[in-house]
């Protein structure tokens, strides 16, 4: 009987230690997801900016490649085009005569202007936008790129078979046109470069690695 009863005693005390163990052990997970939480919200909010970030890139350079490959060069216009005040392009400024992604604007070209603006490490992409024919909608403005670190155009020449910051020929559009923005969260974006494809253009294959433009065997 003795022996009974202290087998017994023996087995709740056991149980004892047991449920204490296991209250330490969920005490210090508790303690340990307390101290998670401010990490995983960190890394819940870096991964939506990150989201966000890649949706506004995809955007902005969804736009422009399509502003680019729809330029006309003014000589292309005829007569008319005489009547076009001279495009510019550098690598804060660049305007082109083209017309719009399909869901904008009414038809017919339209004198699209990107303007870098700011002070370094501040700057954006300011967009305006006019249409040439008599019905077209009211001037806009509006801004593709805010708050960047540095924005800036670039031309290739493919007689010159280099990147200029600056297109100087008024005959012709760039060969091609690219894009480059740097944010301070994300770094540089992979460049836009787009050619236009009805005025000008190059018949090649840009190589964003080693910078040069890799022409086809034809």
């Amino acid at each position: 009987m003795n022996a009974t009863l202290s087998q017994s005693a023996g087995q709740r005390g056991m149980t004892l230690v047991e449920a204490l163990v296991v209250l330490a052990l969920l005490g210090l997970l508790a303690l340990a997801g307390v101290e998670l939480l401010p990490l995983m919200s960190r890394m819940s909010d870096r991964s939506g900016s990150l989201q966000r970030g890649a949706a506004a890139l995809e955007r902005v350079h969804d736009f422009t490649r399509a502003v680019v490959q729809n330029a006309l060069p003014v000589a292309d216009l005829g007569a008319v085009g005489a009547e076009v005040m001279p495009l510019s392009a550098d690598a804060t400024h660049l305007e082109l005569l083209t017309t719009l992604p399909p869901g904008l604007g009414r038809g017919g070209l339209y004198r699209v202007t990107m303007t870098v603006e700011g002070a370094a490490d501040h700057q954006a992409l300011h967009l305006h936008v006019a249409g040439l024919r008599p019905d077209a909608p009211a001037a806009t403005d509006g801004t593709l790129v805010e708050d960047a670190s540095q924005i800036a155009w670039s031309y290739f020449d493919r007689r010159q078979d280099s990147w200029s910051a600056r297109w100087t020929r008024k005959d012709a559009l760039p060969d091609l046109v690219r894009l480059d923005v740097k944010t301070a969260g994300a770094g540089w974006w992979p460049p836009m470069i787009a050619a236009p494809m009805l005025g000008g253009g190059v018949f090649c294959e840009f190589d964003t690695i080693a910078n040069v433009c890799r022409r086809s065997a034809s």
